[in-house]
């Protein structure tokens, strides 16, 4: 099965090119890593107030460090130079269109990158395979590891494999609406954080990559269209960047000190529980 990867130069992003490796049938033909104008630990706004700042400081310090300690994989490491390309933007990948016939592309799998237009779609092969940090579809769009704990639902944070549906309109786009294959929950435990959450969740999605393109070869080899289900276009809320603020922070870290996990083991809070896609 050959395969191209577009990820971000971001470490979760890049965690399933460790997993890849382990699965003798895939054949990695290239990887596109996106660099990211966001760093690791961004900068707050200057016109931010003190306590937020203080806030934002500790909120994206402590992503770091949770990710830091699961996420070892160095990508410049682990891969010869040939296959890997790191770009500003996604158009470099698409001026090459025959690249994808010539070498013969089954799949190519996404995680973390911007949203991909209809003209760039059509160039990709039949199955486009992202990773959605996010349970869909509840949590569509951005920064969805995020919202279950503003909402005081942690039991709500995992991940989603969907395929990309490529009958879309670039002015009316639908993202994050394509045909869940499988889905994941991390193990919630005392202590964890809301940043532990998530990268256990990611964790537990790496864990079962294999499962999920033992599945997708089987339905490459069989032509198997990829489903249309028009309800996702209307279920769960997409989330966008700019409904995320600072002063929210203060509600995760000020109100419930990072300690959502432990009330909701506690039974302190509740909410619903859901039947996650599993194959």
């Amino acid at each position: 099965m050959n395969i191209i990867i577009i990820c971000t130069d971001h470490k979760r992003n890049q965690v399933a090119l460790e997993y890849f490796s382990k699965i003798s049938f895939v054949k990695i033909i290239k990887i596109y890593v996106v660099k990211k104008k966001e760093p690791e630990i961004p900068k707050a706004p200057k016109k931010l107030r003190i306590r937020f700042k203080k806030l934002w400081k500790l909120h994206f310090n402590k992503r770091f460090e949770a990710e830091n300690k699961r996420f070892k994989f160095t990508i410049k490491e682990n891969f010869h130079q040939k296959k890997v390309e790191f770009i500003n933007d996604l158009n470099k990948i698409f001026k090459d269109k025959n690249f994808f016939k010539k070498n013969k592309i089954d799949l190519c799998f996404t995680s973390g990158i911007p949203i991909l237009k209809k003209e760039y779609l059509k160039i990709l092969p039949k199955y486009i395979l992202n990773l959605h940090l996010g349970l869909l579809p509840h949590y569509k769009g951005s920064i969805t590891m995020f919202w279950p704990f503003l909402l005081l639902e942690p039991q709500m944070a995992g991940t989603t494999y969907h395929l990309l549906n490529k009958n879309v309109d670039n002015k009316n786009l639908k993202i994050d609406t394509g045909e869940i294959i499988h889905q994941n929950k991390p193990k919630l435990r005392f202590g964890y954080s809301m940043h532990d959450v998530a990268a256990e969740a990611i964790l537990a999605a790496m864990r079962d990559l294999k499962k999920v393109f033992l599945h997708l070869r089987q339905r490459i080899k069989k032509n198997t269209p990829v489903k249309i289900d028009k309800s996702l276009e209307t279920r769960g809320k997409l989330f966008k960047k700019s409904d995320w603020k600072p002063h929210m922070l203060e509600i995760i870290y000020k109100t419930f000190n990072d300690e959502i996990v432990d009330m909701y083991l506690r039974k302190e809070i509740s909410g619903k529980e859901i039947k996650i896609k599993k194959l």
